[in-house]
């Protein structure tokens, strides 16, 4: 008992540490939709106004506008960065028109005439504006821009900088790097368009009030809630795209997470923890204890605690195999039945932590299976669940690669490694299915005969770009698949 509270103590030390400060949160949130020199936006202000209204209900001080000229934009941008001073949490949230030009990416004011590149510098706003005032006064950093619309200026734009600097004219906006503690989402892909919505609120919008006040869910699973929200209701024309380096958990309304049952609520003999520590990172770093021990004391332990948490079905698998282990030998799963790849309730070994923590998306666990299956280590499966069919092959390359202990189970080097080992025969897949895809969107197509007068004349295809169902399928880009290490 003693050596699990120490351990319990030792993890908690950090959390308990960053948690003693104050957190306190500032939002600026724009929203831009009455242009006088484009065709209006329906949604921005209300957007904006209800992801202001949400923000504030979760605790941050909101500084908003809607509707700005210039000289407003700038003004509210200024009392924003007044307001950072002593912040620990700093959010910006932007609906409107956007432009990038040269890798640069320009907010646009209401009143902005966009006819020329020097109307960039005195009629637009540069995001890096804005987003050097949140790296100058904080630590964490999130910037949502629902501002990826089909853009008015970018032809005149254009006509006006010449054939060779237009080609700096790009749709959409331009990927945003990350300094360490941020958060970027854009409502699409860095270069596509985003829609505007149907609604009164924009797809990504929608799909961001429905999630962002959901109780103890954490920053990163929130955005991925909303991206398949959003590919899903947008009939996969639309795919949020999200680029974080967040050095730990971040939790916008604390709290058990919605729809899974977990310990008790705070009681005279569960207090609430100093600072406002959560109950689920206590019960998380009771988890890691107990699994670093392997010891079964241990886990009686967690689940005399947590009887119905999150990890007790995995201490009750834990304890039966220890119950069932010959003295000397360990539990591997990794070499069990490798049957088709699918996630199943199997005992883990400690090493899972290390590979939760890199945080894989199912896209990054379809490359997974890809790469190692291109290389001779057949995973029986690409669908992105890691079932035993995966950790076995996963532990064959381990050992082929002289990691130990082959456990099935990869942490961040060896995904590294994987990826770095990988590329060239990943990036010759790819290209090769893009090709094969390209023939057949080249073929010819059987004529059919018109069935009415006022049938609309054929038109031209377009070739299509990687989709986001290609990506599950591991068919993305090397960027999409190495996007981790951006983190």
């Amino acid at each position: 008992m003693f050596r699990i509270v120490a351990l319990v103590a030792a993890l908690l030390g950090s959390f308990i540490a960053s948690s003693a400060h104050a957190d306190r949160r500032v939002a600026l949130v724009i929203g831009n939709g009455k242009y006088a020199q484009a065709a209006p936006l329906a949604n921005p202000a209300n957007d904006a106004r209800a992801v202001a209204a949400a923000l504030e209900r979760l605790g941050f001080e909101v500084v908003s506008g809607y509707d700005l000229g210039n000289a407003d934009l700038r003004k509210t941008v200024r009392a924003f960065a007044d307001k950072l001073v002593g912040a620990d949490v700093a959010m910006f949230f932007y609906a409107g028109h956007g432009l990038q030009v040269g890798g640069e990416n320009y907010l646009i004011p209401v009143d902005a005439a966009i006819r020329s590149e020097a109307d960039l510098d005195f009629n637009a706003v540069k995001m890096d504006l804005i987003s050097r005032q949140m790296d100058r006064e904080t630590k964490v950093k999130i910037i949502m821009l629902d501002a990826c619309r089909d853009n008015p200026f970018e032809k005149e734009l254009s006509r006006s900088m010449g054939k060779t600097r237009s080609a700096t004219v790009k749709q959409g906006l331009a990927e945003i790097g990350t300094t360490g503690g941020t958060l970027i989402a854009f409502a699409t892909d860095p270069g596509s368009v985003a829609l505007d919505g149907e609604t009164s609120h924009s797809p990504f919008t929608m799909a961001l009030l429905k999630h962002i006040e959901t109780p103890g869910v954490e920053i990163g699973l929130m955005m991925r809630r909303v991206t398949k929200d959003v590919f899903e209701s947008t009939g996969e024309r639309q795919r949020p795209w999200t680029n974080a380096s967040l050095t730990g958990e971040l939790y916008l309304k604390p709290g058990d997470t919605a729809g899974v049952q977990t310990a008790p609520p705070a009681s005279a003999a569960n207090p609430p923890q100093p600072g406002g520590f959560d109950d689920r990172q206590l019960e998380l770093a009771m988890w890691q204890a107990a699994d670093k021990s392997g010891q079964a004391g241990d886990y009686q332990e967690y689940l005399k605690k947590y009887p119905t948490g999150q990890f007790a079905g995995l201490a009750r698998n834990r304890l039966e195999a220890l119950k069932n282990k010959p003295p000397g030998a360990s539990v591997n799963t990794a070499t069990a039945d490798p049957g088709r790849s699918v996630d199943g309730n199997q005992n883990r070994l400690p090493e899972e932590a290390a590979e939760l923590q890199i945080g894989l998306t199912l896209s990054d666990r379809s490359g997974i299976q890809r790469r190692l299956t291109l290389i001779g280590f057949d995973t029986r499966g690409v669908d992105g669940a890691f079932g035993p069919g995966t950790r076995n092959a996963i532990s064959k390359w381990q050992t082929a690669n002289s990691f130990t202990p082959a456990s099935g189970f990869l942490n961040a080097t060896q995904y590294r490694t994987l990826i770095e080992k990988t590329e060239t025969v990943y990036a010759n897949w790819v290209a090769q299915q893009q090709r094969i895809r390209q023939q057949q969107q080249a073929a010819p197509q059987p004529q059919q005969q018109p069935t009415a007068s006022n049938t609309p004349a054929p038109q031209p295809q377009q070739q299509q770009g990687t989709t986001a169902r290609d990506v599950i399928q591991g068919i993305g880009t090397i960027t999409d698949t190495i996007r981790i290490f951006r983190r």
